[in-house]
């Protein structure tokens, strides 16, 4: 077998070997972006999440302070028209 024969063969099992190593980094760039996209989705959640949580804890604390309030005026109240 001439050089240009071997060559002749081994070129479309090289030029198929190729495109398939090309398609496997395009899909490996689809992933590493989808990979950032929900990375940076799921900072944005926990973000959301934290400050929500911290403002029902604010919220809590602040209903917990009225409801004392109340009561205390309340009891007051009680104690003023009760013998």
């Amino acid at each position: 077998m001439t050089p240009n024969e071997r060559l002749d063969q081994l070129e479309p099992l090289m030029a198929d070997s190729l495109q398939k190593i090309d398609r496997l980094i395009e899909g490996q760039s689809k992933l590493m972006d989808l990979a950032l996209k929900t990375e940076s989705q799921v900072g944005i959640t926990a973000k959301g999440l934290g400050n929500l949580t911290l403002s029902s804890q604010r919220q809590y604390e602040e209903l917990k302070a009225e409801i004392k309030e109340g009561n205390e005026t309340i009891m007051q109240y009680l104690k003023e028209k009760l013998p």
